[in-house]
């Protein structure tokens, strides 16, 4: 069943994006509250697999529709600010770039029936980008952690999307 608590609950990251976009835009004095957002948002990512486990509602629906609602979440959050001159568009280019890619090998295979879940590189490669997202909305930090994270979540992004590669090459 596609309308399940665990199904609503990823699915619901989309919409999340709408009020953190308009709030996001809206200028810094509205930071906080994207970020309020945001953070439910994110929360949504670990109820709902708990909620599929609990039900025994696991799902390839869920397993692959769970990637891509993190990724509309993320990477559309990681647009605005291009938008809003927080972060370059190079980084953005290059995470998008290897989720699209990720994303696109993981369709390739679900067609042969192989489900490719994520991994520990690809979960922390998740944990670096929220935490890179609150340090941005937060404005707490200065410059040189959000540059440190920025560049860690870079390099885990690229060694995960290769581990990706690596580790499914022979179903390809």
């Amino acid at each position: 069943m596609i309308f399940n608590l665990a199904n609503v609950l990823t699915l619901s990251r989309i919409f999340f994006v709408i009020p953190i976009t308009v709030l996001t835009l809206l200028g810094e004095s509205y930071y906080i509250p994207a970020l309020v957002i945001f953070v439910i948002a994110a929360m949504t990512d670990m109820f709902d697999g708990m909620a599929a486990r609990k039900s025994n509602q696991v799902s390839d629906f869920g397993k692959i529709m769970d990637q891509v609602c993190d990724k509309i979440l993320i990477n559309s959050i990681f647009i605005l600010f291009i938008a809003i001159s927080k972060v370059p568009a190079w980084f953005v280019v290059i995470l998008v770039a290897r989720d699209t890619f990720v994303n696109g090998m993981r369709t390739l295979l679900a067609g042969k029936k192989i489900v490719v879940a994520a991994d520990k590189l690809g979960k922390l490669k998740t944990v670096l980008e929220i935490a890179l997202i609150i340090c941005v909305y937060s404005q707490l930090f200065g410059n040189i952690v959000e540059s440190t994270l920025m560049y860690m979540t870079l390099i885990i992004s690229v060694v995960s999307g290769l581990n990706y590669i690596i580790k499914n090459l022979k179903h390809i």
